[in-house]
């Protein structure tokens, strides 16, 4: 099957994900700094966010460039990835809103872990149709980035900053894609 239509529609996907982000952002209840300061939390989370999906978006670019075709398996892992994508602007929304407390970053985290199983996934199957199963390999980068996104959504909690810094270090590696992703 042609890879555009896939595309196109999880390009559309995306670009609604960062829309409902950036409009679930509220304006400072005053006009002081202080003011803006408070939104600190949420306005963190969102860039935080944004990061993740553009990131991904990066990637996904990236895996069907190199796609010659998709088939059914992949078209609808694509569409759990973007389900997993999809919820991201409410686990933003809500870790903005209480970025300390155990349920909404361990949410926060899972999701993120639940977006690179799905993505890893999609790969896999797009190398199997290209018939190269056997080259498939996660890299130590796809490893530390599934562990760190689960040790975040486990243990997050205990100590948020160091998970939210931990993250997003990881996801920034992601900003240059691997470009040899079979051996």
């Amino acid at each position: 099957m042609d890879k555009n239509r896939l595309e196109a529609f999880s390009d559309g996907v995306l670009a609604i994900v960062i829309t409902i982000m950036v409009l679930e952002l509220s304006i400072p209840t005053g006009d002081r700094l202080a003011d803006l300061l408070a939104l600190a939390p949420t306005i963190l989370s969102y860039v935080l966010s944004f990061a993740f999906v553009a990131i991904y978006w990066v990637n996904h670019h990236q895996i069907l460039h190199d796609a010659e075709q998709v088939n059914l398996g992949i078209l609808w892992c694509n569409n759990v990835w973007l389900l997993v994508m999809s919820f991201i602007p409410f686990a933003t929304a809500w870790v903005g809103a209480y970025p300390t407390s155990w349920v909404p970053v361990s949410l926060y985290f899972a999701d993120m872990a639940l977006a690179c199983v799905a993505f890893h996934l999609m790969y896999y199957l797009i190398v199997c149709e290209a018939g190269k199963r056997g080259e498939f390999r996660l890299s130590a980068r796809n490893v530390i980035s599934l562990l760190t996104y689960t040790l975040a959504a486990l243990f997050g909690g205990l100590c948020p900053v160091v998970a939210y810094v931990v993250v997003a270090v990881v996801s920034c590696w992601w900003i240059f894609p691997e470009r040899k992703r079979c051996e």
